[in-house]
């Protein structure tokens, strides 16, 4: 129901604006400069800088136009959420790559030979960066995990601390230990 509601509610804010005002709203969240957005929306050929900031003004103070902009940011909010999970799914692929599942096993020749990458699974695929082929000679290489690794944790705030800020007036003690005394 409320997936509806909000929907209901975009549109009648899409057509309570004139298509210039829209056009300013996304614009405005596409640069977060209202004047620029202005510029982009409407034409301001004949127009002194002043006059483009007090009428980008006026409209950001429009409740109309102000509502629409948080719809957009929060249209924009979900497909970015959407966005980083893929991207984060990716990363997991690189980090959990395994360098076996490039290989299968042939039977007739009983040795190994390397899979061609149709024949491996999507998280696999997601975690090469390169494919190459020199005269019949594949070779593969993978993203590396470190990096990867080190993304996933910054994202996710799994990253310590490296500084820790003990600062103000009074003089402090910091005691690291398992010292009873103290």
């Amino acid at each position: 129901m409320t997936n509806v509601r909000q929907k209901q509610r975009k549109h009648i804010a899409e057509d309570i604006l004139t298509p210039k005002q829209e056009a300013f709203c996304r614009y405005y969240v596409d640069t977060g400069n209202a004047s620029e957005a202005y510029r982009m929306a409407y034409n301001t050929e004949r127009m002194k800088p002043e006059s483009i900031w007090s009428n980008a003004s006026q409209l950001l103070s429009n409740t109309k136009v102000t509502l629409r902009v948080e719809e957009i940011r929060r249209e924009y909010a979900e497909a970015s959420k959407i966005e980083r999970q893929k991207v984060e799914r990716v990363l997991m692929d690189i980090v959990s790559a395994d360098p076996s599942e490039l290989y299968v096993y042939d039977e007739k020749t009983g040795k190994y030979r390397m899979k061609s990458p149709c024949q491996m699974p999507r998280r696999v695929r997601n975690a090469l960066k390169t494919i190459k082929n020199n005269r019949g000679v594949v070779s593969y290489e993978f993203n590396g995990k470190t990096e990867a690794a080190r993304l996933l944790g910054a994202w996710n705030g799994w990253n310590a601390p490296t500084q820790i800020d003990i600062g103000g007036k009074a003089k402090q003690e910091l005691m690291i230990g398992f010292d009873d005394e103290g």
